[in-house]
């Protein structure tokens, strides 16, 4: 199981919009991620315990560990809209990241799924998982258990961009 650090550190590391990096995206970036896992593998990547937050998946986890780690940076920056926004991203490049090969590839899916998408296509992908059409607001979101109910039912809905 990789910590919350590395997955954001290696998120970070490899996404190729920085600018886009925000505390929202990246927090939602590591949900999809922990989501394909327990799809794909019965297991999320993190230790991550998800809470279904107003409209989606939201915890506080990703932005601590940004704050907390030297490795890792919090900028404000004032977004398109003229509203403060928090980007994280790496204060060192050489950042040593450790992740399984199956964790790099689900975050390499991850990416390359998420980067053609503007912010409204991307909430739009985040908010269509399973755990988020099948859950309530404000409760938790056991994905592992989500996902052998979507595996069970053969859900038409899949996290692929088409």
């Amino acid at each position: 199981m990789a910590t919350v650090r590395d997955a954001v550190a290696y998120l970070v590391a490899k996404y190729p919009h920085k600018d886009e990096l925000s505390k929202a995206r990246v927090t939602k970036m590591v949900y999809l991620a922990d989501w394909k896992a327990a799809i794909d593998y019965g297991r999320q990547i993190t230790d991550i315990k998800w809470k279904f937050h107003h409209f989606g998946p939201y915890v506080d986890d990703v932005y601590r560990a940004a704050l907390d780690d030297p490795a890792l940076r919090v900028t404000q920056e004032v977004n398109v809209y003229g509203n403060l926004k928090e980007r994280i991203e790496l204060a060192d490049p050489k950042t040593p990241v450790y992740l399984q090969e199956s964790e790099r590839l689900i975050f390499n899916h991850v990416i390359n799924e998420t980067k053609p998408l503007r912010w409204d296509g991307f909430i739009k992908l985040v908010y269509s998982t399973y755990p988020i059409l099948s859950g309530m607001r404000g409760s938790s979101l056991d994905l592992v258990a989500s996902a052998k109910t979507y595996r069970e039912t053969g859900s038409a809905l899949r996290f692929e961009h088409r």
